[in-house]
């Protein structure tokens, strides 16, 4: 038997999934009786598309009504599944929830969320520069963040082997400096947060960005990898051109 699930779903009546849901976010047990039993899934948004299609004479004719795609997963990878959208508020590691059943599912978990759940605090770390905070980390693209400056604060000094980053100025203005660690190459550029500008970090080049405004400056920042402190790939030398 094929199980439809998504939003609106009542849990603790006869939908596995919402009442996972529903149980998992508000932290109450489930229970699980035989976790390697298969679920046979869809999900409501492909079951009203496959109705208003046959409605509107848009469906094959001659074919039996299916709803597609229809997807299968075991009960213990259901819970598990369910309980890592939970811990990401801690981790930050976020599931690829952008395709296919894992999008769909989250989509699901969110909406048996209460509003007091809809927001949720991640790391900040600040010094006498700013601030630096951490968003959302990805299992295989790296991690989301943002950090702040002073106003004639500098930040960075190092370069990186293998890691790269992308950097987007969002308020303010700076300037940013590299040198080549082994030409010895000198470049800089100057952007703010009146132009869409992504500012690379390459590696082996040393770089660093100051702020060059008179107001705080804020910069979101991309790296390609999770920062591990056991190896940061980050090995500090000042610019000095």
């Amino acid at each position: 038997m094929v199980n439809i699930f998504g939003k609106w779903s009542k849990p603790n009546y006869n939908s596995a999934v919402a009442t996972f849901c529903y149980n998992i976010a508000n932290e109450l047990p489930i229970q699980i009786n035989d976790e390697n039993a298969i679920i046979r899934l869809v999900y409501i948004d492909d079951v009203v598309e496959t109705i208003w299609d046959i409605l509107n004479n848009k469906y094959p004719k001659n074919e039996p009504f299916k709803v597609q795609p229809e997807y299968q997963i075991t009960v213990g990878q259901l819970a598990e599944t369910l309980r890592k959208f939970k811990a990401s508020r801690e981790t930050l590691i976020t599931e690829p929830v952008g395709t296919g059943l894992v999008r769909a599912l989250y989509s699901t978990y969110l909406s048996f969320l209460n509003p007091k759940q809809f927001d949720y605090f991640v790391p900040k770390y600040g010094d006498d520069r700013g601030v630096f905070v951490e968003m959302l980390k990805t299992p295989d693209a790296g991690q989301f963040s943002y950090f702040t400056a002073h106003p004639g604060i500098t930040r960075g000094g190092h370069y990186h082997h293998t890691k790269t980053e992308k950097f987007l100025v969002i308020k303010g203005k700076a300037l940013f400096k590299f040198k080549h660690v082994v030409t010895g190459e000198f470049y800089e550029l100057e952007t703010s947060g009146d132009e869409p500008r992504i500012v690379e970090t390459v590696p082996g080049w040393t770089h660093d960005i100051t702020n060059i405004g008179d107001d705080e400056m804020v910069v979101m920042l991309w790296a390609n990898e999770i920062f591990d402190r056991s190896k940061p790939d980050t090995y500090a030398m000042p610019l000095s051109n």
